[in-house]
């Protein structure tokens, strides 16, 4: 299980054309045609993750893909006409082999294992490219789509898997991207449009095999109305994880567009008629996740609407003051992921504050990443205000996280939530952090107080509470008195109190938003 992703991880999700290369272009993003992001160019930028913190890499599918399409061509890799080689597109010659052999791609995974960052790989058993039906037998296909989503995929060649020649095919295929691309990760494309027979072959025969293998999949389901829909992927077809959609929308709306964190995120507890937070469905007892630490969040990716930073510019417009608040925001939501419960995933350039929007299609959240604002020290160069101030800002809580027991792995214990604040635990066995998130855009008038329920918390964990827990930059201790924390925000602000030390990663004095 050494190279299986974990709840100590950080993803960093790359689109690989856009990302770096010895022969990459800088086009306009309008521009739709490849632009020479390589494997081998995410190999040359491999200091510049490692110097962010994050542990994990996932690539977007790496399979020969149909030539062009009107003009358009598949920079994304998500036309396969080939799933048996690597698109020769993808390889420059600077790290790699330029052979398309699978092996090919286990050469990139030992480069990356070298460093010490784990790889995950887009995989796609849903569809063909565009065009690409001739390669394939005619029976192998669908007409109109046979998944828990009815209709094909934006038009896209659709497989039967009802067909035992297909599920075959591609459950062979995967073991060979095992065995010979040395894949111990999967992150799987568009898994509601797949019929949910190859699930049962799937973790029946490979999860039987290869137990290490892990396989994330990305149903996208968006609604805290969703999750019921969300959980038989884990609890019945046996994911090891799902993208955490409804907490990204949860996030989104509370942080960004200022709704209400107790209808979005979770229930005061104040009695049980309250309709639930997201946060409320992740009791397995109660038709809940089977495993909610395991789930994958997010803030954005390359098929939302909006980068987050441009959800927070499109709510706070123009230079200076809206800058600022842009600022303040993306921040804010940064600090929420890195410690609710879950696996972190970063989309490329978000910890630069790079923007994109959907609109008549997705190439304009697929920018290339800004390499002309990062230094030789790994990163963004002063002068490039708010690059500069969101990296340090990601980078530390990355750091901390990973140096906290109680954010990887800790039980989760609502402290308070109504429409403006949510304050929370996060326990672990030797490890305790609160944390409180104040989504007004106004100091607390007065110090909220935070009772400490001893009839969910054990006596060590008050005690630590009580006595041991520091602002996790300024160092400043937390104020408990009588069995309550006393505690006053900043607007748009999360403030963290962690036991241990965090003197190592602290930047700036007092609190931050």
């Amino acid at each position: 299980m050494r190279n299986s992703v974990n709840q100590e991880d950080v993803i960093y999700f790359i689109v690989t054309d856009r990302f770096f290369g010895q022969n990459k272009r800088s086009v306009d993003p309008s521009d739709t045609s490849i632009h020479g992001g390589t494997l081998d160019g995410i190999i040359e930028k491999l200091d510049y993750l490692i110097e962010l913190g994050v542990t994990t890499i996932w690539v977007t599918p790496v399979y020969e893909n149909i030539p062009n399409l009107e003009g358009s061509e598949p920079y994304h890799y998500y036309w396969p006409q080939s799933f048996e080689r690597l698109d020769t597109r993808l390889l420059d010659g600077t790290h790699l082999p330029q052979s398309t052999d699978i092996s090919t791609f286990g050469r990139f995974v030992e480069a990356c294992e070298a460093k010490g960052l784990k790889v995950v790989l887009d995989m796609v058993v849903n569809h063909a490219g565009y065009g690409a039906q001739d390669k394939f037998p005619p029976n192998w296909f669908n007409v109109g789509g046979s998944g828990d989503t009815e209709g094909e995929l934006a038009g896209l060649p659709d497989f039967d898997h009802r067909n035992p020649e297909v599920t075959d095919f591609f459950l062979n295929n995967i073991e060979d991207w095992i065995t010979h691309g040395k894949v111990t990760n999967i992150r799987m494309d568009t898994v509601k449009h797949v019929h949910p027979l190859f699930w049962h072959y799937f973790k029946t025969q490979i999860r039987g095999e290869y137990s290490d293998s892990q396989l994330i999949g990305e149903v996208l389901f968006e609604g805290k109305e969703d999750i019921k829909a969300l959980l038989k992927y884990q609890n019945y077809h046996d994911f090891d994880s799902i993208f955490d959609f409804p907490l990204c929308t949860a996030l989104r709306s509370t942080l960004v567009h200022d709704q209400s964190i107790k209808h979005w995120l979770a229930r005061p507890r104040l009695d049980d008629d309250e309709p639930k937070g997201v946060l409320d469905d992740d009791n397995p007892f109660k038709e809940g996740y089977r495993n909610a630490n395991r789930l994958v969040t997010l803030l954005d990716n390359h098929d939302l609407e909006r980068r987050i930073m441009s959800h927070a510019r499109s709510k706070h417009q123009g230079e200076g003051e809206g800058l600022d608040w842009a600022i303040r925001v993306t921040k804010l939501c940064l600090g929420a992921l890195f410690t609710v419960r879950g696996i972190p995933q970063l989309y490329y350039g978000t910890e630069i504050g790079l923007e994109g929007w959907k609109a008549a299609d997705d190439r304009d959240l697929r920018r290339d990443f800004s390499w002309d604002v990062i230094g030789p020290d790994q990163h963004p160069k002063p002068q490039f205000r708010k690059e500069h101030e969101i990296y340090e800002w990601t980078r530390d809580l990355i750091q901390l996280r990973k140096s906290s027991s109680a954010l990887k792995y800790g039980t989760t214990i609502t402290l308070w939530a109504d429409d403006l604040v949510y304050a929370f635990l996060r326990i672990a066995t030797d490890d305790v952090a609160l944390v409180i998130i104040n989504n007004g855009y106004l100091s607390m008038p007065t110090p909220i107080q935070l009772p400490l329920n001893q009839e969910l918390l054990p006596n060590r964990v008050v005690n630590m509470i009580a006595g041991e827990l520091r602002h996790w930059r300024s160092e400043q201790p937390l104020a408990v008195r009588n069995n309550r924390v006393e505690l006053s925000v900043a607007g748009k602000t999360i403030d963290i109190y962690r036991r241990r030390s965090s003197a190592s990663i602290v930047n700036a004095p007092g609190k931050v938003g």
